[in-house]
């Protein structure tokens, strides 16, 4: 094989691993923070998990710095680099995921696995003192109000990131006149590459959104005021992923120096 053919065949396999969909370096790569030009910091975690999965994505959203909590206007691009989830890096078996450089905060994590389509997510939609809604009817009105204003729309042409076909609303957290949700949304369609190429797999997006209650010529609606995409990524399933919230991915404190949690269990 010459130099250059060697080049090229080398160029079209880095292209084939960087968008081949459900990899461990998703097409959404650049929502996480690069590693590389990150402070360092003497903060690390490291998750064990009691089962493989060599195919997961496990993704640490620091508290401190969401966008529902700090604005990005006047911040430099290392700031925002600095605010952006983190992805882990994971053992060839997937068995353990370790993170590096983390600021002390309170993070919460995310398990995605393309493979066995499951999400497995501990997620604080909203900060802690924040006044929540007592009122189990109002909540659940509120929740049916959302879900309205995020999902797809009748009365006009796409709504909410109308180029997604499909929407799942997986939780909600109200507060006073605002809300937390996770939700997932998927691109049935046909959507074209950059080069304008048909897209063979589907898209999928993994979101919190966060809303505040508005009306709308008398009629209760909710505007979006921030969006965190975790994921996003062209892979074949043509259905959302499993959703199941687990308690032991929430909160966990990380100061300046590692911290471990062993066997973790996901089901």
């Amino acid at each position: 094989m010459t130099m250059r053919n060697l080049l090229l065949f080398s160029y079209f396999a880095l292209v084939s691993t960087l968008f081949a969909g459900g990899s461990v370096v998703p097409v959404g790569t650049y929502l996480y923070a690069n590693l590389e030009k990150l402070p360092d910091k003497p903060g690390a975690l490291v998750l064990s998990f009691t089962t493989a999965g060599p195919k997961r994505l496990v993704i640490a959203y620091g508290r401190r710095n969401r966008k529902d909590r700090k604005d990005r206007d006047g911040t430099t691009e290392a700031e925002r680099e600095l605010y952006k989830p983190r992805l882990a890096k994971l053992s060839p078996d997937g068995k353990t995921a370790r993170f590096e450089k983390l600021p002390p905060d309170f993070y919460d994590i995310i398990v995605i696995d393309a493979a066995n389509m499951v999400i497995h997510e501990g997620i604080s939609l909203w900060d802690s003192s924040e006044e929540q809604v007592a009122d189990g009817a109002q909540i659940a009105g509120f929740q049916d109000e959302i879900r309205k204003s995020l999902g797809l729309r009748d009365d006009r042409v796409g709504g909410w990131e109308g180029f997604f076909d499909s929407k799942q609303i997986e939780r909600i957290e109200v507060a006073d006149g605002r809300a937390g949700v996770f939700m997932q949304q998927m691109r049935l369609g046909v959507a074209l590459a950059e080069s304008g190429e048909k897209l063979k797999g589907c898209i999928h997006s993994v979101d919190v959104v966060w809303v505040e209650r508005s009306l709308d010529d008398g009629k209760s609606g909710w505007q979006v005021r921030g969006r965190q995409q975790l994921y996003r990524d062209e892979i074949e399933a043509r259905s959302f992923f499993r959703h199941a919230r687990m308690a032991e991915l929430t909160g966990i404190r990380v100061g300046v120096r590692e911290k471990r949690l062993d066997n973790i269990e996901l089901k």
